[in-house]
C-alpha cells in the first residue's frame, strides 16, 4: 500500500510541476505560489513515503535473509533427526539420548529465532515462508518427542535386563560358591577317612607278609594328601595342615 502511494505522489509531482512551468500573469503568480506550497508539501509527504518503503523493502530482506537461514539450519536439524531414528530403532549409535537433547536444544533455538523474525509488514511470500518453517518446526518437535519416549522406553529396559542379569549372576554365584565349598568338604572328608583308614593298619618294615601292608599303608597316606591337595587347590586354608599331616604320616610309615 505504501508503494502504491508512493506512485499516486509521485504523478501528483510531476503534474504540479508541469503546471508551474506552463504558468504566468500575476493571478497566474498567485496560484504558482499555492501550487509551490501543495507541491512542497507533496515532496515532504513523498520523502516520508519513500523513507518507509525503503525501510520496509530493507525489513522484508533482512527478515528473508534470516528465514533462508533458519531454513538451512532446520534442514540439517532435519537431517540429524532423520539419522537419530534410523539408530534408535537400529539399536545403534553411541549416545542416543545425548544427541536427541541436543537437537532438542537447536530446535528450540531456532525456534526463538524464527519468532523474533518481524512480520508485521512482512509480504504474502514472507509469511508463506514463516508458516512453512513453523510447520516443519513443529513436526521436528513432535519426532524428538517420540524418540525421546522410545530411547526412555529403551533405556529402561536396557536397565531391567541389567538388574536381572546382576541377580542372575549373583545367584550363580552363590551356587558356584555353594558347590565349591561342598567339594571341598568332600575332599576334606575323604582325606580324613583315608588318615583313619591308614591309621588303622600298623606301622610295619615291610619284610615278607608286611610289605603288602606297608604298602597299602603309603598308598592310603598318598590319596589321602592327593585328596587334601584338591581340597587346597579349590581355595580351603584348612587342607594346608592336613596335608602336613598326611606327609608326618607318610615319612614315619615309609620310614619304619
Amino acid at each position: 500500500m505504501g508503494i502504491n502511494k508512493l506512485t499516486g505522489i509521485i504523478c501528483l509531482l510531476g503534474a504540479i510541476t508541469c503546471s508551474s512551468c506552463t504558468s504566468c500573469g500575476g493571478g497566474e503568480n498567485e496560484n504558482a505560489s499555492v501550487s509551490r506550497e501543495v507541491y512542497d508539501e507533496l515532496q515532504q509527504k513523498y520523502d516520508m513515503l519513500k523513507e518507509s518503503v525503503e525501510g520496509t523493502l530493507s525489513a522484508n530482506e533482512e527478515a528473508r535473509m534470516e528465514l533462508n537461514r533458519i531454513m538451512v539450519e532446520l534442514n540439517t536439524i532435519s537431517g540429524r533427526t532423520i539419522n537419530l531414528q534410523k539408530n534408535v530403532e537400529n539399536g545403534t549409535g553411541i549416545d542416543n539420548r545425548t544427541t536427541a537433547e541436543q537437537i532438542s536444544e537447536a530446535i528450540a533455538e531456532i525456534k526463538r529465532r524464527l519468532n523474533a523474525v518481524p512480520t508485521q509488514k512482512a509480504d504474502k511470500q514472507t509469511l508463506a515462508l514463516v508458516k512453512n518453517l513453523q510447520q516443519t518446526i513443529a513436526l521436528n518437535e513432535q519426532e524428538i518427542s517420540r524418540l525421546n519416549g522410545v530411547i526412555e522406553d529403551k533405556n529402561q529396559q536396557i536397565s531391567t535386563l541389567d538388574n536381572e542379569l546382576a541377580e542372575t549372576n549373583e545367584q550363580l554365584r552363590q551356587t558356584l560358591n555353594e558347590m565349591k565349598r561342598r567339594e571341598m568338604d568332600s575332599w576334606i572328608s575323604m582325606g580324613d577317612e583315608l588318615l583313619s583308614t591308614a591309621d588303622l593298619l600298623p606301622n610295619v618294615k615291610g619284610h615278607g607278609n608286611m610289605k603288602e601292608i606297608k604298602r597299602a599303608k603309603l598308598t592310603i597316606l598318598l590319596r589321602a594328601k592327593s585328596a587334601f591337595n584338591q581340597a587346597y587347590q579349590l581355595g580351603c586354608a584348612e587342607a594346608i595342615s592336613k596335608i602336613k599331616l598326611a606327609d608326618e604320616k607318610y615319612q614315619e610309615a615309609y620310614n619304619r
